[in-house]
């Protein structure tokens, strides 16, 4: 597994271009977590324009792959921190916790 901090780099981002690449960067990460590459996705309340993914992709080769993808990633608009992970615990009550 894979947990990726992603923060966006805002004097990279085109001036006028936040709202539309916003959008299409949470068309990205719906497509990859209705397809099941991501288990969990949200921003983070304590720092703007940033967020983590847990991805259970099988390499970080396919991660990279689907960072690629983001419309962040190609201008270099954002870091990506990725770090490979063991889930040795989960809670059953993981669940419970959308939308906190």
């Amino acid at each position: 597994m894979f947990i990726i901090n992603q923060v966006l780099k805002a004097d990279k981002i085109p001036a006028g271009k936040g709202e539309k690449l916003f959008k299409q960067h949470i068309a990205w990460f719906t497509k990859h977590f209705e397809q099941g590459d991501f288990l969990l996705v949200g921003p983070y309340t304590d720092k703007e324009m940033a967020g983590i993914m847990i991805s259970g992709a099988e390499t970080r080769e396919a991660v990279d792959e689907i960072l690629r993808e983001d419309v962040y990633y190609a201008g270099g608009m954002a870091d990506y921190e990725v770090r490979s992970f063991k889930a040795a615990m989960i809670s059953p009550s993981l669940a419970e916790c959308a939308g906190k």
